[in-house]
């Protein structure tokens, strides 16, 4: 579906006045960004804020042992808020997962835009309290949890319930060993020792194109009791 160069498509917009809308719209610059483009640098200094009009992008965080993924934004969602106000550098990089259209807003367009219009004042608080907490539960797991119940609770957290089996849960399209390797962490050679680990146990069965956790209480459980240990 084509979507035209107005942020009026954006959920944070849809209750603006048109004419304000299209004044926002001629302050923003408008980038179509190809899968596996880095569209933000963590090093960078620049503070815009992004709006992600389709697509999906992935906040990395880059270092020189390995890239950390932090997680992914899908079309409705932004990103950038936090240097907008700070003025400090990334938190992380930017890459394009698919072909994408984003709209870059200055950051005092939106900081005026924040305070002018509830809704999006909303959605950046919102955002921020989620990110909190979020990366509170990330750090508390990779401090506490050991490798394998760390592989388990990502599975778990990209699950989503399958409709036919209220036991199990689907991931439809599932990361790759190095992906989810980034995402916790760790190597690719441990989640893939994990992962077989978990198929051997019935924990999992891989099928074509999806990972399906047969018993989403027991893996939680599981999960659990590593924690406790």
């Amino acid at each position: 579906m084509l979507v035209p160069n107005t942020l009026a498509a954006h959920p944070c917009f849809k209750t603006l006045d048109p004419e304000a809308c299209r004044l926002l719209d001629r302050q923003c610059v408008w980038l179509k960004t190809q899968a596996g483009t880095w569209l933000v640098d963590q090093s960078a200094n620049d503070r815009d804020v992004y709006f992600i009009m389709t697509g999906r992008l992935r906040a990395v965080y880059n270092t020189a042992r390995q890239d950390v993924i932090f997680n992914d934004m899908d079309a409705g969602s932004f990103f950038g808020e936090m240097s907008a106000f700070d003025g400090a550098p990334r938190a992380a990089s930017v890459l394009a997962v698919t072909d994408s259209l984003v709209a870059k807003m200055p950051p005092s367009v939106f900081i005026e835009t924040m305070f002018s219009h509830r809704p999006l004042g909303e959605a950046v608080v919102k955002a921020l309290i989620q990110n909190v907490r979020k990366n509170s539960r990330r750090v508390a797991e990779l401090g506490a949890l050991n490798v394998r119940a760390r592989v388990q609770a990502e599975l778990l957290r990209l699950a989503r319930p399958d409709r036919d089996n209220p036991k199990r849960a689907i991931i439809v399209t599932p990361p790759n060993q190095s992906e989810l390797a980034a995402r916790i962490n760790t190597r690719r050679e441990t989640v893939s020792r994990e992962i077989n680990a978990m198929e051997r146990g019935g924990l999992i069965e891989r099928r074509r194109g999806a990972i399906v956790i047969t018993d989403a209480l027991r893996l939680s459980a599981a999960i659990e009791a590593a924690n406790s240990g």
